[in-house]
């Protein structure tokens, strides 16, 4: 566990994985955000909810940055569990949170109905309980937990977020996760908005490729990073040792911010 104040209200941050399409065995790339939001739903995400102890009966709203598999493809799995453990015992008031990118109720039905079968019970159950919001770039959204969301793209395919949280009341991010992305001016500009916890994709092994490099985040991120911002590396292949302010997170770690 690593930071917060004792009797100040804080975020938690929870690291359920941290590899990404290339892959050592680790788990993929997700994490939650105060137990009840789940951020990418990879194809072992129920291996990794159940590693780190997370009962899926907490999880409230999904949010998923991009449609590229190693986000995604646990997604069917997930909300098949989902339905099975509270399809019957969620309150009919209650409403569940799915936010993903412009097309995702389109691209979540083909992707359900090829996961087990197009007329499945559990994809009229989905459509009908989760609400489906697609992101807006720059758009507040306020969840009822007492946390807000913004988004802003990425430089990466297909349509990729970066992902701003914090708490209501506050103008100003607590944490940003990069998503996937190669560096650009996006990344600047996120930089500067001053996040206590930035959590950095850092899978490319050198300046320029499809993801930011370590290099990239030394020369271009750490320089503009307030003195009391952490920056975490995910979205890695292998084993990578944290060096200076350059921290590398690993599966379980829980940050209190």
């Amino acid at each position: 566990m690593y930071g917060g104040i004792k009797g100040v209200e804080t975020m938690e941050i929870r690291i359920l994985g941290t590899g990404g399409f290339s892959n050592d065995g680790s788990f993929y790339n997700c994490f939650t955000i105060d137990k009840h939001l789940l951020v990418e739903t990879p194809p072992d995400i129920l291996q990794s909810l159940h590693a780190c102890s997370i009962q899926i009966e907490e999880i409230e709203t999904i949010l998923i940055s991009h449609f590229h598999g190693d986000h995604c493809f646990g997604l069917p799995f997930l909300l098949f569990n989902m339905f099975i453990k509270r399809g019957s015992s969620l309150p009919s008031q209650s409403r569940l949170r799915l936010i993903a990118p412009p097309g995702v109720r389109d691209w979540m039905k083909k992707l359900l109905g090829l996961a087990i079968s197009p007329d499945h019970p559990y994809i009229e159950w989905v459509l009908s309980t989760f609400e489906i919001i697609e992101i807006e770039e720059n758009r507040r959204y306020e969840l009822p937990q007492g946390l807000w969301l913004e988004f802003s793209p990425t430089h990466h395919n297909p349509l990729t977020f970066s992902i701003l949280a914090g708490k209501n009341g506050d103008s100003s991010p607590t944490f940003i996760a990069t998503s996937d992305t190669r560096w650009g001016p996006a990344i600047e500009r996120l930089v500067q908005r001053g996040a206590k916890l930035l959590l950095c994709d850092s899978g490319g092994s050198k300046p320029g490729e499809v993801h930011m490099s370590p290099d990239e985040i030394r020369q271009y991120i750490i320089p503009k990073l307030p003195e009391d911002s952490r920056i975490l590396g995910t979205h890695y292949a292998g084993r990578r040792i944290s060096e200076g302010r350059l921290e590398y997170a690993k599966a379980g770690d829980l940050f209190l911010i």
